[in-house]
């Protein structure tokens, strides 16, 4: 019989990790270092979406994150060109991991 549901905070055994999905669009900056993705959606306004497209940010384009510390600028990888991208910028970029 399974534990009861209010009783579960009194096991001893660690809640399982929710699994990663890799279906769901995401914003470009929770990419970590070395991922890649693949380009699906640019929100914003006509200026943001008329300078990342002119950058190559394209639909279906792969994407290479070459650098990502969390904070400061990114760096990522666009049809061989690297670009390197302020936190503001990439919150408008929603792409979808690759499978390894």
């Amino acid at each position: 019989m399974p534990p009861h549901p209010r009783r579960r905070w009194f096991s001893n055994e660690p809640d399982a990790p929710a699994p990663v999905s890799t279906d769901l669009p995401l914003p470009l900056s929770e990419l970590a270092s070395g991922e890649q993705a693949i380009f699906v959606e640019l929100r914003g306004g006509r200026g943001v979406r008329g300078r990342l497209t002119s950058l190559g940010f394209t639909p279906g384009v792969p994407i290479f994150m070459v650098q990502n510390y969390g904070w400061g600028p990114l760096i990522v990888e666009v049809r061989g060109t690297r670009v390197a991208l302020g936190r503001h910028e990439a919150k408008y970029i929603f792409v979808q991991r690759s499978q390894p």
